[in-house]
């Protein structure tokens, strides 16, 4: 009877343990989430289905930041003329101006794999729902899957790829995920070359990819207004 008093205790003694640990553990503990952390500067290039660009070439700047067991990031992106201002612009471009987006990403550590959930992305005009995740598959590489709540297909695969670490690459492949025709099928696709910078060059570049793009409009995320966005010209 003593043995299995002792048994019950010791049981319930490393359950606490173990869920205690489970709760009190971050992202930083992971080494993947401490090289995503940071300031990081990206090339990038969009292209359709049939590998045609839609936005042949564009930049974004990115904080990363670990708090505990949240994840925050915001992205600044600089598009030219061309597509994106005219979605994104609200009528205020100019011929040949660009405008730079800022995102704001966040979500949460979910389990002790590493695996972040209820991400959020807002910005101009869309918001996402809480269930898109990111999930570890190695100690340098992760996805971020979207999900098609009615056909339970994804809509998005979002690959983050650590080759060194103060270089990344991510690819994100629009899927098809609804109707009746080539599910699964692509709808386009994102390739981004991430380099790590200092947060002391982060004003420096950012005034270099405004002038490159020819930025004039500024869209940021409302905070009173989720899925909304404010749109103003810079002159």
């Amino acid at each position: 009877m003593r043995l299995i008093k002792s048994l019950v205790v010791v049981l319930c003694c490393g359950y606490s343990v173990g869920l205690y640990a489970q709760q009190t553990s971050s992202l930083s503990d992971f080494s993947f989430w401490q090289t995503m952390a940071g300031w990081w500067e990206s090339d990038n290039t969009y292209v359709d289905a049939d590998m045609n660009y839609l936005v042949r070439s564009y930049n974004s700047l990115i904080h990363i930041k670990l708090d505990g067991r949240i994840y925050r990031e915001t992205e600044h992106r600089f598009y030219p003329a061309g597509q994106a201002t005219g979605r994104y612009g609200n009528g205020l471009m100019g011929p040949g101006e660009g405008i730079e987006v800022i995102v704001k990403y966040t979500g949460k550590l979910i389990d002790d794999a590493g695996t972040v959930g209820m991400v959020r992305a807002d910005h101009t005009g869309r918001s996402w729902p809480s269930d898109v995740t990111y999930h570890m598959l190695s100690r340098n590489d992760a996805v971020r899957i979207n999900t098609n709540k009615l056909t339970k297909l994804d809509s998005y695969r979002f690959y983050i790829n650590v080759v060194t670490p103060d270089r990344r690459y991510r690819s994100n492949f629009g899927l098809i995920s609804d109707g009746e025709e080539n599910l699964g099928g692509l709808r386009a696709f994102i390739l981004y070359r991430d380099r790590r910078i200092d947060s002391s060059t982060f004003d420096t570049r950012r005034s270099a990819l405004r002038q490159k793009h020819v930025v004039k409009v500024l869209s940021v995320a409302d905070p009173d207004n989720q899925g909304r966005s404010l749109v103003a010209r810079l002159d």
